[in-house]
């Protein structure tokens, strides 16, 4: 607002109210509020007035919808709780706590719809490391079978190909990953400019990147393990055409 008004502090504006009430303010600083989802998409511009100027401006004296206390750290908040609510009949007095959590309702709902498109995510990716997994081990059927028949025993093998098909999981896994940052970095850059605001719109935690290293690595070794165990239990002589 201040830089679209062309507004530093120093300079002295007229504001206006309801039933023609106004009156001239100094502009005493420039201020960013916290990053609210709340009230992101709210297009008000957001002034901090002098209580009797604002009393003014709306023309309600004496009247307040809304007031937030800080309470000391070892304080009877249960015990404060109960002489504010004496002292506005017909007011509540909630905990912050409250408040957040019901105001946060919206965003719960999100949350969790996040949470189910990320398991079906997940699961769908799996099955498809998995069935690659599979077939590419069973591409080289024919060269295990001509290894076996070498004499290299079955367990080397086997922890030749479960090696492999852990670090393919693996270099995988860090692909996808280092893609989903990238991804989330231009999604917080586009709609960080768009609402000017300083909030995240796309999150990659560390535990999401662990989680998501650690599946594609177990998902590639349990499907290299069940393909290898398939192709070694298999005829070395019918897989090599004899």
């Amino acid at each position: 607002m201040s830089e679209g008004l062309g507004l530093t502090p120093g300079d002295v504006i007229r504001l206006s109210g309801p039933g023609g009430t106004g009156c001239e303010a100094s502009v005493e600083g420039v201020f960013e509020p916290p990053p609210d989802p709340a009230v992101l998409t709210r297009e008000r511009p957001r002034i901090l007035l002098h209580l009797p100027d604002l009393e003014l401006l709306s023309g309600r004296g004496d009247e307040v919808d809304r007031l937030s206390v800080v309470v000391r750290a070892g304080a009877d908040t249960a015990d404060l709780r109960q002489r504010l609510a004496s002292l506005m009949p017909g007011g509540q007095v909630l905990p912050s706590r409250v408040v957040a959590e019901q105001s946060s309702t919206a965003f719960n709902v999100v949350s969790r719809f996040h949470r189910a498109i990320a398991l079906i995510t997940l699961t769908a990716g799996g099955v498809f490391l998995a069935c690659i997994m599979t077939l590419k081990i069973q591409e080289r059927r024919v060269h295990v079978s001509a290894l076996r028949l070498a004499g290299i025993s079955r367990g080397t093998l086997a922890r030749w190909v479960l090696l492999e098909s852990a670090l393919i999981s693996g270099l995988g896994g860090l692909m996808g990953l280092g893609l989903g940052v990238v991804a989330s970095s231009l999604i917080n850059a586009f709609y960080r400019r768009a609402y000017e605001t300083t909030l995240y719109f796309s999150l990659v935690t560390r535990d999401t990147l662990l989680v998501s290293l650690a599946l594609a690595i177990v998902l590639g070794f349990v499907a290299g393990a069940v393909a290898t165990w398939r192709l070694l239990q298999a005829d070395a002589l019918v897989e090599v055409g004899r």
